[in-house]
């Protein structure tokens, strides 16, 4: 089974919303500069072991936040062979995210409601 899936009799449900990774990923920059592999173990912890993004997710994730201009490079960090990108939120970005968390919250209330109906 697929990490973010589970099992529900023949039901196969995503845990995790399709679209979910590019507002997740504003969210966390939000709070500090972060590189790729920073991001995947960031997001591992904060679901609890439940999803971890692989690179072929999160580094295509990245260039397109940057090409778009949701965020940009901080530096390049150098820590032993290899050469860190940490990224960093712009304010386009900070923007986009405050759309994401009103879409988010009336997103919540309705699945409450569905909640409510279903059970």
């Amino acid at each position: 089974m697929p990490r973010g899936c589970c099992r529900c009799g023949p039901f196969r449900v995503n845990l995790i919303p399709q679209g979910f990774l590019k507002p997740y990923i504003l969210r966390l920059l939000s709070e500090k500069p972060m590189h790729g592999y920073e991001i995947m173990d960031e997001i591992f912890e904060r679901t609890k072991g439940l999803w971890r993004p692989g690179p072929s997710a999160i580094y295509p994730t990245l260039t397109w936040l940057e090409e778009k201009g949701y965020i940009e490079q901080v530096s390049v960090e150098i820590k032993g062979e290899k050469a860190r990108r940490p990224y960093q939120i712009t304010e386009k970005g900070k923007e986009a995210l405050q759309d994401y968390e009103r879409f988010r919250r009336e997103w919540l209330e309705n699945i409450s409601a569905l909640s409510e109906v279903w059970w």
